[in-house]
């Protein structure tokens, strides 16, 4: 295990992971890269957790359609030079879930947003 490896989490729906699907977690190292396909829409593609040859994806629509500063803001934390965890939820709103937490998120919980302007993710993964 790479201890300066970045953990990049999503979460499909604000109140927590509580169903098959609702969050994954990829390692920087797994980023493939990142397409607009659609209006305010970016697919962000990591390499299959479990080894498939289809790669996972993570679609995120944002209420900005602001897809230079997603990518910006991606780069960001892929770039970064020492490990750690960065949690993406579709919430546009802060829900206080990570408030305790040292370091605020742009949305101003710590850790729970990465990417600003969020208003929802679609998780698929190679079965």
């Amino acid at each position: 295990m790479n201890y300066n490896e970045k953990f990049l989490y999503f979460n499909e729906d604000v109140n927590g992971v509580d169903s098959t699907g609702d969050g994954a977690m990829y390692t920087a190292s797994s980023f493939l890269g990142a397409d607009v396909t659609g209006t305010g829409e970016v697919t962000i593609s990591f390499a299959s957790r479990n080894g498939a040859a289809t790669d996972d994806t993570v679609a995120i629509t944002q209420s900005t359609s602001d897809v230079k500063t997603l990518m910006q803001q991606l780069s960001s934390v892929l770039a970064r030079q020492k490990s750690g965890f960065f949690t993406q939820s579709d919430n546009v709103a802060s829900d206080g879930v990570n408030s305790g937490l040292k370091h605020p998120g742009p949305d101003g919980d710590a850790g729970e947003s990465f990417i600003t302007g969020v208003s929802g993710i679609v998780i698929t993964t190679a079965s």
